[in-house]
């Protein structure tokens, strides 16, 4: 089992990230598939997938991601974390 967890800084609010995560990062074609359930709590977004769960909360400026992944999820690690920094880099113009 491994996880991601990373830290994103940027230059957005985070009513913009959330705008972005909803409809750049969900519906991203490398994340979409994965993705069974996402809800947001407050400025957290929680995640259940096939390959694990965890959640991306917002601060303005700043993201954190962190997901546990089960043995799936581990083989597509660095795929998904080559996503997220592809992704999250388009908050930083």
């Amino acid at each position: 089992m491994s996880t991601i967890n990373k830290k994103f800084q940027t230059k957005a609010s985070t009513v913009e990230m959330k705008h972005f995560i909803d409809t750049k990062l969900l519906t991203n074609s490398a994340i979409k598939p994965m993705v069974d359930t996402a809800s947001w709590q407050g400025d957290t977004l929680n995640l259940t997938s096939k390959l694990g769960k965890g959640y991306i909360k917002l601060q303005d400026n700043l993201i954190e991601v962190n997901i546990d992944l089960n043995l799936f999820g581990s083989m597509a690690k660095n795929t998904l974390e080559a996503t997220l920094d592809k992704e999250f880099k388009q908050l930083n113009p």
